[in-house]
């Protein structure tokens, strides 16, 4: 039943990702519209899966595309195109009356919807077009590569659900946290990398890809080389997500199913914690930046990303995408402890960290990177031997 289940998600993945690129995207979504508005209901999956196969097009987007005529739109859909087919056809409208209806024959009404779906299709059709392409356009020659990395990270989670591979294209292609974790400037290589909150382990994958990438000559030659490390941890609190994270990333990482404010951290060169501290009450976000202070070397980096509560409605963006994320995963119930931007940078000064703050996060949401380095008296500490895991 599991091999089923696997060659299933793996049916689906290639339905989802065939005819990749902008312009065939484009395509199938404006072909599919165009279908959807054809007056022949029940056969628009016939027709899009021939088309579809026939044009090399996406299938999947083509037939989803084609539902432009729900229930809720079709009776709109069907009048106007029977009143453009009559115009097209005789130069006049169709009057809304109950007499002329009667008296009119439905072969009438019919020619004209036949007629009339040509014309509004192909004005949805251009429309749905003008749309996708502005949202599935690669943006430039150079992202390309990392649009690749994105690919091979995510592809890592078709075996283990389609929702989680599916969040993996999203959240990887979409949050800058994640591309800013490729650069030297932001993470130093080397020792260990402990990711605390790792949830299905998304910046694992995407260091680990960049790894292979680099191993396998792909690495663009113009990009500086990624951060690499000895040894990669995560460590996740929930047991379902720590299932999908250990078999995404099998051997090239150990995933600690455990609470992180409870689990002896061992001596790290780099540190992330994404969006975890919000989620503890103060109290607790102190104690955890203090151990964390005292377990990171003397020239690693604790990465942060937490929003910036005096952001005002960017922050209300922010905190209604989380609540959304949590009603999700069942934790409806879950509170936040979220602080300003200045807040957390007096949080983080009362811990000897040095601060270096940047926006990362897209509009609307404001959220801001905050780049942590040891100081003196945190490196010291650091030094000193603790129970690690």
């Amino acid at each position: 039943m599991g091999a089923v289940s696997v060659h299933l998600r793996r049916l689906f993945q290639g339905l989802r990702t065939e005819g990749a690129g902008a312009r065939r995207e484009t395509a199938a979504v404006a072909l599919g519209v165009f279908i959807g508005c054809l007056p022949v209901y029940g056969l628009h999956l016939t027709i899009c899966w021939i088309v579809g196969f026939l044009l090399g097009l996406n299938r999947l987007k083509m037939y989803f595309a084609a539902n432009v005529s729900n229930p809720f739109v079709a009776p709109w859909l069907v009048f106007a195109e029977v009143q453009v087919g009559a115009w097209v056809r005789r130069g006049s409208f169709h009057p809304v009356t109950r007499e002329y209806i009667a008296s009119t024959g439905l072969r009438v009404f019919g020619i004209d919807a036949l007629v009339g779906s040509l014309f509004v299709g192909a004005t949805l059709a251009f429309l749905a077009a003008l749309g996708t392409y502005s949202l599935a356009r690669v943006p430039a020659e150079a992202d390309r590569p990392f649009a690749e990395l994105v690919r091979r990270a995510s592809d890592r989670y078709v075996g283990t659900s389609i929702t989680a591979w599916e969040f993996a294209r999203g959240k990887l292609r979409m949050d800058p946290i994640y591309r800013a974790t490729l650069s030297p400037d932001v993470l130093p290589s080397g020792g260990t990398l402990l990711d605390a909150g790792c949830g299905q382990g998304l910046a694992l994958a995407l260091l680990l890809e960049a790894r292979n990438a680099v191993e396998n000559g792909t690495w663009p030659a113009h990009w500086p080389p990624p951060p690499r490390f000895d040894r990669m941890t995560g460590i996740e609190l929930r047991k379902r997500v720590v299932k999908i994270a250990r078999a995404a990333l099998e051997a090239d990482a150990e995933i600690i199913d455990a609470d992180v404010r409870a689990t002896p951290l061992a001596p790290a060169h780099a540190i992330l914690l994404f969006d975890v501290l919000q989620l503890l009450p103060p109290s607790d976000q102190e104690t955890l930046l203090a151990n964390m202070a005292a377990r990171l070397d003397g020239d690693g980096v604790l990465l942060v990303r937490e929003a910036d509560a005096s952001a005002g409605w960017r922050f209300a963006a922010v905190r209604l995408g989380n609540r959304l994320k949590l009603i999700v995963s069942g934790k409806w119930r879950q509170p936040f402890h979220p602080r300003t931007e200045a807040d957390w940078r007096a949080c983080f000064a009362r811990h000897g960290f040095q601060i270096d703050a940047r926006p990362m996060g897209k509009p609307p949401f404001a959220n801001v990177m905050f780049r942590l380095t040891a100081a003196p008296a945190a490196s010291a500490r650091s030094s000193q031997s603790s129970p690690v895991v």
